[in-house]
């Protein structure tokens, strides 16, 4: 993909960007393929990039017990990043590939940096922590007050697609639930 269609991608997803700050931005990203089982932020390592997933899906996880405990999901038209990483510390979460997948790169400190002197930037990267941070809030929420078969429900809502891009493994997993009883949810419908 060339340097317009990105800047077209950006156009389209930031219409309130002016012109000069997308120019700005474009300065700092690639595009990237990356293949399904790529592992691209790995726990326990720096990332020095946070990523806009143009195609395809990944998944966040941790380890405990040698066992992949779900964390959240991500598809088109989303952003990929830890906060760990974005503050530019090592990474308690691994972030893998579920399929084929397109993107474009942002490199963190040259955006932080532009962030300085870019109020646009500034409040761009604001927006995406925000949304970022209402999603751990509804995460947290609904883990703590919704029954298993609730959090199914919204997730299915929320992500309807999730069914043909996520193995019923990582969905009961995310949704703090055995494979088992996830089976016995989804039976109910």
């Amino acid at each position: 993909m060339n340097k317009p269609k990105v800047h077209e991608i950006i156009d389209s997803l930031f219409p309130n960007l002016d012109k000069p700050t997308k120019g700005t931005i474009l300065q700092n990203a690639d595009y990237l393929k990356c293949a399904k089982g790529t592992k691209f932020i790995s726990e326990g390592r720096k990332h020095h990039y946070f990523y806009l997933l143009l195609s395809g899906g990944v998944k966040s996880y941790y380890l405990k017990d040698s066992k992949e405990v779900c964390l959240w999901f991500a598809f088109e038209n989303e952003f990929i990043a830890t906060i760990k990483t974005f503050e530019g510390e090592h990474s308690n979460e691994t972030i893998v590939f579920l399929e084929d997948s397109s993107l474009i790169r942002f490199k963190t400190e040259s955006i932080k940096e532009l962030a300085l002197t870019h109020l646009s930037i500034s409040q761009w990267i604001i927006k995406l922590i925000t949304e970022h941070a209402v999603f751990l809030e509804e995460r947290l929420f609904g883990l703590q007050f919704l029954s298993s078969k609730e959090r199914y429900h919204a997730l299915i809502k929320v992500a309807p697609e999730i069914l043909q891009k996520v193995s019923l493994t990582d969905i009961a997993s995310f949704l703090g639930v055995s494979r088992e009883t996830l089976s016995r949810i989804r039976a109910q419908i």
